[in-house]
């Protein structure tokens, strides 16, 4: 099928082929349609499946050029995001005359309220930035047509409800409302009974569908060994575009630090980055000036940058969302990739097999034919020997250990071993505070039982004088 049988107009199709865009994905032969009769939508479809555009493209067409008012808002969960959708729909929208405008915190909120003030057609912004123009008085949103909530299960993720829900009420009630999520959990169904009237939902296969696309293996190394199995693993094994995935920002710019001094052209984005300078590392990477871009999460929703070869997750996350996330920048609109997990301890190798089966994937242990890898290798089977004849666990730890594990794949826990740390951490303040209390009560009884002596003895001095007095 080609985009002109979805009912859009020559313009845009001929703005299509000219950036490439020849034949409509699944969702967007779902949606445009839809969108184009004015129904409210709830798509849920995988990571790079082309939404933006199921979404954009029917806007774009109904947008009334003449009119200076601002017709279509999108509400995105993050910076990177709202640029990114942005960019997609200028590409298409420069063609039919269609201004497009982003707004996001961290940057000039002056510049983006004198954008506003040229009247754009389409908004794409965050729901932080949405609020504070709308507080400022420099945004109406009364005549919207079109509301579009992107990644809407994120931005709930993100404690965005009541930002999401006062920005709603700044809109008219004739607005055709569209929501894109990849899950579905009870929060999106309270929105749509709340916002969307008849709305259709369209679903594009099992939420982990892309994964059956990646190939997943993992390494067993020392902690003390990571980074010499990156040194190794990049020289040898891993080639082209690579997102390395960390879990701080301290250890982001050390990675950064190490690569580029063992002649491995790397930068890392995280939360503290400038968003000038942010855009400038994501655009370099995009134009393959440097070869692995070091990540913390910050980066895993959204991003979204064509032909990534591989993910390394130097750090497992500690959420069984964020690991799907960060393994979807590869394998992106129907191409395939490769993932690399790095895991130290038994731990975090049994939290890894819950996640291949919460996800039903396979996750193979890696194999190389570079010697220097292998000779770093931690055998687990002999480390699980020496684990089961030293210090064994008893069969009430494996149960509290895999009761734990659940856990965090379902809550954003952390690991057994971290989460008894805790514990056991929690506990010694326990006892500490429980001594202290004692101490301290012990030396308020003390402090009392002395006052108490002292005005007794006083009484009997003072009895004793009166005493004697008399007698004289």
């Amino acid at each position: 099928m080609e985009f002109n049988k979805l009912g859009l107009n020559e313009k845009i199709v001929e703005a299509l082929k000219q950036n490439g865009y020849l034949y409509p994905t699944e969702i967007q032969q779902k949606t445009i349609p839809l969108i184009l009769d004015g129904k409210d939508i709830v798509g849920r479809s995988q990571t790079g499946s082309g939404k933006t555009f199921a979404f954009g493209l029917p806007i774009i067409q109904n947008i009334d050029v003449l009119s200076q008012n601002l017709q279509a808002l999108v509400i995105c969960p993050t910076r990177e995001l709202t640029m990114q959708v942005a960019d997609e729909l200028k590409k298409i929208a420069v063609t039919v005359d269609v201004k497009v405008c982003a707004v996001f915190g961290g940057s000039n909120i002056d510049r983006q309220i004198k954008a506003i003030k040229n009247n754009p057609h389409i908004l794409v912004g965050t729901p932080g930035r949405l609020i504070d123009l709308l507080k400022r008085k420099k945004l109406n949103l009364t005549n919207l047509k079109t509301l579009v909530l992107d990644e809407a299960d994120e931005m709930l993720d993100m404690g965005f409800r009541p930002d999401i829900e006062k920005i709603i009420a700044h809109t008219n009630q004739q607005r055709q409302t569209i929501l894109f999520s990849a899950t579905i959990p009870q929060e999106i169904k309270d929105i749509v009974k709340n916002y969307q009237k008849n709305s259709v939902l369209i679903e594009l296969g099992a939420e982990n569908k892309a994964i059956e696309k990646i190939e997943q293996s993992y390494v067993f190394v020392d902690q003390k060994n990571k980074k010499d199995l990156i040194k190794e693993l990049f020289n040898t094994d891993v080639f082209g575009k690579t997102i390395m995935f960390v879990n701080t920002k301290r250890y982001a710019e050390d990675l950064e630090s190490f690569l580029n001094k063992n002649n491995i052209t790397s930068r890392a984005i995280h939360g503290d980055l400038k968003q000038n300078e942010r855009k400038r590392v994501l655009q370099a990477f995009k134009d393959e000036k440097f070869d692995v871009l070091i990540a913390t999460d910050v980066a895993a929703r959204g991003l979204d940058i064509k032909q990534v070869e591989w993910v390394v997750n130097y750090d497992l996350p500690q959420q069984l969302e964020y690991y799907v996330h960060r393994i979807g920048r590869t394998a992106r609109a129907g191409q395939t990739g490769k993932v690399l997990d790095i895991v130290t301890n038994l731990s975090q190798l049994s939290y890894l097999k819950e996640i291949e089966k919460q996800t039903k994937a396979k996750i193979e242990k890696y194999q190389t034919k570079n010697e220097n890898i292998n000779h770093i290798l931690v055998d687990t089977k002999k480390l699980a020997k020496s684990n089961s004849r030293f210090g064994a666990k008893s069969k009430r730890q494996q149960y509290a250990e895999e009761k734990c594990n659940r856990k965090s794949l379902r809550f954003g826990g952390a690991s057994y071993d971290d989460y008894f740390k805790k514990v056991s951490q929690n506990a010694k303040v326990k006892t500490h505070s429980k001594q202290n209390k004692t101490k301290i009560k012990n030396k308020q009884k003390s402090i009392i039982s002395k006052q108490k002596t002292k005005t007794a003895s006083k009484k009997t001095n003072n009895n004793n004088k009166t005493k004697s007095k008399s007698k004289k």
